[in-house]
């Protein structure tokens, strides 16, 4: 591939790819300049997988935060929220989160959700770097909290509202799409993919998670990340080249800690 691309949001920290994770890196760089490894779960051992990642790999970058899944759990636990500070310092944490709202699968209360999500966005002006967010049935309290944020952040795995793309936009954000843009019920995520800026878009696996197609039902990986952004390319009418160029300069632009490859 001429143009490569780059996975924004990965999980190949996680224990679904302890079995040939070397393997799995081997295919993504094939396809990807650099990766980004999500560090958010429900204990220490999240953030220090995705470090020891990034530690072990120049090519991979990892997050630090608490899922919106796990505010009721370690929302408010001091010794988390310490070790999640300390790692955004490090070089190689390009972002923190994930980090959000989902009132979806209702697994944390909405009260302790939003004084997570707030403590994110503290963080990420405090320490200048973008917020990497997850928001699922959510939006209002999304953008009631974002509201006063002036600083960078993605909305990964989009799957929300034209009215919250949009505000997104406005705040010049990231939008981020994964595999279900592929998906055959997924008309109304490519609607609104076609009304947004080209240099507001970036594309991620989220794997192990939404194998695009023509992968649907195999574990998902950042290999992957070219089918979706062939797939985004085409449904724009640009060469893929030019798209993947331009997400990646994205990249690159809003995860300002990230170093670009050398060139062979």
């Amino acid at each position: 591939m001429n143009t490569p691309l780059i996975d924004i949001h990965t999980h190949l920290s996680a224990e679904e790819f302890d079995g040939d994770r070397s393997e799995v890196l081997t295919r993504a760089l094939e396809v990807c300049d650099v990766l980004i490894d999500i560090g958010s779960g429900t204990s220490h051992e999240a953030f220090l997988r995705a470090k020891n990642l990034a530690e072990s790999h120049p090519q991979v970058y990892f997050t630090a935060g608490i899922h919106p899944h796990d505010a009721d759990k370690i929302g408010s636990d001091d010794s988390v929220l310490n070790q999640i500070e300390e790692l955004l310092s490090h070089p190689k944490c390009v972002a923190i989160g994930e980090c959000g709202l989902d009132y979806f699968y209702k697994n944390s209360s909405r009260d302790n959700q939003m004084k997570t999500f707030e403590w994110h966005i503290k963080k990420a002006e405090e320490f200048a770097l973008p917020l990497m967010i997850h928001t699922r049935d959510a939006e209002k309290d999304t953008k009631d909290l974002l509201a006063r944020y002036e600083g960078p952040a993605v909305f990964h795995c989009f799957t929300g509202t034209e009215d919250l793309a949009l505000f997104g936009v406005a705040k010049d954000f990231l939008v981020s799409f994964s595999g279900i843009v592929t998906f055959k019920k997924a008309e109304d995520l490519r609607a609104i993919f076609l009304k947004l800026p080209l240099k507001n878009i970036v594309v991620e696996t989220d794997s192990p998670f939404l194998a695009p197609v023509p992968m649907r039902g195999k574990r998902n990986e950042s290999a992957f990340v070219k089918h979706t952004a062939e797939f985004l390319a085409h449904l724009a009418g640009l060469p893929f080249e030019e798209f993947a160029k331009q997400t990646s300069e994205n990249a690159f632009r809003v995860f300002s800690k990230m170093q670009r490859p050398p060139k062979p």
